[in-house]
Formats: structure tokens, sequence, C-alpha cells
């Protein structure tokens, strides 16, 4: 039997070819395919980053008694460090009084092993750094920068003594000397009043090993 179909192109229906519903079947499936492989991967992803957190957290756990024990090196090592800081600002500031007294001492004149010159008195100080070319710049001490003052009160035997002890230190230049007045005695001697300087490479600032001469 054969069929005419005597309507006008316009008006006739038409037929659609057979692939345009197979890509329509098709799509859906290969864009479902693609998400569920996406998911699938990111849920791979999320677990295993899963697992390494859990193992991160198992070491954390493992090592909490050694973080400790470093979190208390460090404490103690902070504090030995603040000591350390302290004593060496001690000793910066410390001056070996009795190592500079026995220079000085030492530079005494003697005649035949004994000692021309009585002390009285002794008085100690130090000089402050920013006052040192000051002082010399004033003449003081020979224009010596001194470091150590020391000031005296004492007693001479004889005006030579006195001469040869103030020479001694005059004549040294480790050692200035400020000589303030001398007046005869009843004894014969002469009393005298003076301030002796040693200079910072002279004198014992820190403990070192100088040799005041």
């Amino acid at each position: 039997m054969i069929r005419l179909n005597l309507l006008p192109k316009k008006l006739r229906k038409r037929v659609e070819p057979g692939w345009w519903r197979l890509t329509a079947i098709i799509f859906p499936l290969v864009v479902f395919t693609i998400v569920a492989v996406m998911y699938l991967n990111v849920t791979t992803q999320i677990a295993q980053l899963e697992q390494q957190r859990e193992q991160l957290a198992a070491e954390v756990q493992t090592l909490q008694p050694y973080i400790r024990k470093q979190r208390e090196l460090n404490r103690r090592k902070a504090e030995l460090e603040q000591i350390i800081t302290v004593d060496q600002q001690i000793k910066a500031r410390f001056i070996p009084w009795s190592d500079n007294l026995a220079r000085f001492i030492n530079r005494i004149p003697r005649k035949n092993g004994r000692f021309e010159v009585f002390l009285r008195s002794i008085n100690t100080r130090l000089v402050p750094e920013n006052n040192r070319a000051n002082m010399a710049e004033q003449g003081l001490y020979d224009r010596k920068p001194v470091a150590v003052e020391f000031s005296l009160r004492g007693e001479a035997r004889d005006d030579q003594a006195l001469a040869r002890f103030i020479q001694a230190f005059e004549n040294s230049p480790n050692f200035g000397i400020n000589f303030q007045q001398g007046t005869l005695n009843e004894n014969g001697g002469y009393d005298f009043v003076a301030t002796v300087g040693i200079t910072a490479s002279g004198a014992e600032m820190q403990g070192g090993g100088q040799d005041a001469r």
C-alpha cells in the first residue's frame, strides 16, 4: 500500500534522524560519568588527606614528651642567657681595686728596701670615661688620661724622699700625679696631700694581666 502525503511541505510532519535521539540519551550519561569520576577522585583525595591528618596527629601525640622537653630546655636556656648577661654586666663594671692598689704601692720608691713615704689615708675613685680626656686637656696628671684615682694623705721622711715619690709617678707612662700640698711638720718630715692616677692602659679594669710600670 502506497501512502502519499499531499499536504504542503510546511504542514508536513518532520521525521527527526535517529542519531539525535542517541545523542540525547548518551550526553546525560557522559555528564553523569564525568561527575561521578570527579566525585570519586575528590572523595579519594579527602580520604587520603584525612588519613594523613590522623597519622600526623598520632605522630604529634607520640612526640609530645619530646616537645615538652624541648620547651623546657628552651626555657632553661633563656634563663641561663639572662644569668650570663647579668654576669657579664657585673664583670664589666667590676674594678679589682686590690690589684690597682698593689700596682700603686709597688710604684712607691724604697730606700734600702724600706718605704720613705708613709700613707695615712687612701681613697679610690673610678674616673668616668667622658671626663678622662677633659682632665688631660686641663693639664692634670701630666696630661695623661687616667682611669683610676688614689687620693692620698701621707708623710715623707724629708724633702728628697718626697721628691722621689713625686718623680716615681711623673716618670711612668701609666701613672700621673697631681701634687696638691706639702707642709714641713714638727718631726722634720713633710705632710703632703696628692692624687695619683693610673691610666686605662696601666690599670686593672676587668681582671686582665696588665702590668703598670
